[in-house]
């Protein structure tokens, strides 16, 4: 077995094996372990990270991806790792203390990529915490949107496609139970919108982040800021405006 840590912008994010490959496939909904030959990420935590090494094109339904530097590490270091990971630490990747060595590595184009990546994985973050609902029992209702998430909820919607009237499932922290289909056509049309916002903000803020020429104005950026219009795509535009 093959063990490796994840690592974005200097941070471990993640440490898996090649037990945790993972491919999408359509025809059942479903992201299938697979062998490394056919991987288009890694798991880790119900998150997917996607190697810069990676070469199996991976499905568009599955958006955003983190893209991560990855290390092979001996299994000792994993169960270390993984270990930190369970009692809530984000270990740090060791820099070299010399300036010298450092000189040079913090380029434009590097604290560029660095800011995307950060704001690729903050995009994902909001949407795997998912959103706020009203139904018609006339409650608030939270529903995560992890990948799992999202498969099951395409399975929902083709139940209600296929004339089921009375659709098993729950709300985080609640108990499973049958949802009317009005409910469901909430819960899916709103995660859809909900997904749809922040995908479309988030390749709006990478345009305006590719436009910036200062490393103060990158390092300034935070996910949520309100994006000059110039950089606002037409979708974003009409989303914004839906909002108001």
């Amino acid at each position: 077995m093959i063990f490796y840590k994840l690592i974005l912008n200097n941070q471990i994010v993640g440490v898996v094996s090649d037990s945790d490959l993972r491919r999408y496939q359509q025809k059942h909904n479903a992201v299938l372990a697979c062998s490394l030959e056919s991987a288009q990420f890694f798991e880790f935590n119900g998150n997917l990270y996607r190697a810069f090494w990676m070469n199996t094109p991976y499905p568009t339904i599955i958006t955003p991806i983190t893209m991560v530097e990855t290390q092979e590490i001996q299994e000792e270091e994993y169960n270390q790792l993984l270990s930190a990971f369970d009692n809530g630490d984000a270990p740090m990747i060791e820099t070299p203390q010399d300036e010298n060595e450092n000189e040079g590595n913090i380029t434009l184009e590097f604290v560029k990529e660095s800011k995307l990546n950060e704001m690729s994985r903050v995009c994902n973050e909001v949407i795997t915490n998912g959103f706020d609902v009203a139904l018609s029992d006339g409650e608030t209702h939270h529903f995560s949107l992890t990948v799992q998430d999202q498969l099951n909820l395409i399975t929902l919607l083709a139940m209600v496609q296929n004339g089921e009237t009375n659709i098993p499932y729950h709300a985080d922290g609640e108990l499973c139970r049958y949802f009317p289909v009005q409910d469901i056509l909430a819960i899916t049309n709103t995660a859809t919108a909900f997904k749809t916002y922040h995908v479309t903000y988030y390749n709006s803020l990478k345009s305006y982040i590719e436009s910036l020429e200062t490393v103060e104005a990158i390092s300034a950026v935070t996910y949520g800021i309100p994006l000059p219009e110039e950089y606002q795509s037409d979708i974003l535009k009409e989303l914004i405006a839906a909002s108001l």
